[in-house]
């Protein structure tokens, strides 16, 4: 018992040392700042610049083409030739459906067609004696108009009979069910034995074309706006590149192939207040795949005469507003002048400001904690490292 006394009184006089301690250096700290102690900061000078406007948009992919493949005529399918999942070829035949009655309308259309043929050569000899006849009066001519009657009835007959044979012969070739479009093929939603008809609502199979393939995105309209107010400024350059979209899958990987804007639509989708761009991509190995949730950096273009502010020389306050610090000249001694600013995006490291600064500003970016506005300041410029030089 004695012992742990010991120990608690040995802690409360640790903790009393150590606020001693602190004490001592805020009073230091105070009274160099107001003998005028000038802390010494890093600054940089800052600068506009034409920087590459990128938006992070996302969406879902969808197929370029979309052919739902249906039966045109009704009857048993006898045979499937394709391969669930397999990639089909436009023409390639997928089903059969069972033609034996659509072969018997076509001998019945046939023989119906070669009837009336030989009705109109009767009509038509009949026709020729009696237009001789008719200019010697050996006729009457009732006689004459009723034989014209019936040859010109006889040639609408055949007429009839022609289409009806072309109509069974469209109606067998339907029998046989090809792929309207090259893509790859879903699941056969029916199988040998199985009774379609013309007029069922779904689909014997699908084919879907995935390369390239469609990622649908949403920008909101405020962006929208934006971009089109500094388009007509002249503050921006649009990108017309075939890739200006990198794409990211769901677990954050970065897909090789770039995509190119499509178009963007000229409504905003009430329920989600966004504009929908459309994006086409290159999707030689199917990575991508209708429905898959995308991410996607737009270059839109380049916006001209930006000012760029380091991030770790923003402040965020309280209210939620942004600020930082710069020098100002006070005489012969450099002060601390506080700038509240607006953040409209990002660029590598650094925020792109619209307001609270100017060109030229003294932005400090060290010892933020240590200074306040109207402190004394030693400025060290920190000047921006140049880009590498490829060259080199």
């Amino acid at each position: 018992m004695h012992i742990k006394s010991k120990i608690i009184n040995l802690s409360a006089l640790c903790v009393c040392m150590l606020a001693a301690s602190s004490l001592t250096a805020c009073n230091k700290a105070q009274e160099q700042h107001q003998q005028g102690f000038a802390a010494p900061v890093d600054y940089q000078e800052i600068k506009t610049k034409d920087v590459p406007v990128i938006s992070s948009l996302i969406g879902r992919a969808t197929a370029v083409r979309t052919a739902e493949v249906r039966p045109q005529v009704s009857g048993v399918i006898l045979q499937r030739f394709f391969t669930e999942g397999s990639v089909v070829n436009k023409g390639d035949q997928l089903y059969q459906i069972d033609p034996s009655i659509y072969e018997a309308q076509l001998a019945s259309a046939k023989a119906s067609l070669a009837q009336a043929e030989a009705n109109l050569y009767a009509t038509q000899l009949r026709y020729d004696r009696f237009s001789k006849l008719v200019n010697t009066n050996a006729i009457s001519k009732q006689d004459y108009d009723d034989a014209l009657s019936n040859n010109k009835a006889a040639q609408a007959q055949v007429l009839a009979a022609k289409a009806a044979v072309k109509s069974a012969e469209i109606n067998l070739a339907y029998t046989k069910v090809y792929a309207p479009i090259t893509g790859t093929i879903g699941r056969s939603n029916v199988t040998e034995g199985a009774l379609v008809t013309n007029s069922q609502a779904s689909p014997m199979a699908t084919i879907q074309q995935l390369d390239p393939i469609y990622v649908d995105l949403g920008i909101s309209v405020t962006e929208h706006l934006n971009l089109k107010k500094n388009m007509a400024k002249g503050l921006f350059e649009s990108n017309s590149s075939n890739e200006q979209v990198e794409l990211f899958l769901e677990n954050g990987e970065k897909l090789e192939q770039k995509g190119s804007l499509e178009f963007s639509e000229v409504t905003v989708d009430e329920s989600t207040g966004m504009v929908n761009v459309r994006v086409k991509v290159p999707n030689p190995n199917q990575d991508i795949l209708p429905g898959m949730y995308i991410k996607a950096n737009v270059n839109q273009g380049i916006q001209k005469g930006v000012l760029l502010v380091p991030q770790i020389a923003v402040l965020r306050q309280n209210n939620g507003t942004n600020m930082v610090y710069t020098i100002k000249q006070d005489g012969d001694k450099n002060v601390v002048e506080q700038h509240n600013i607006t953040i409209s995006g990002e660029h590598d490291h650094d925020y792109i400001v619209t307001s609270g600064i100017n060109a030229n500003d003294k932005v400090i970016t060290s010892n933020l904690q240590k200074i306040g506005p109207g402190a004394p300041v030693t400025p060290i410029e920190n000047k921006p490292e140049p880009a590498n030089n490829p060259d080199k």
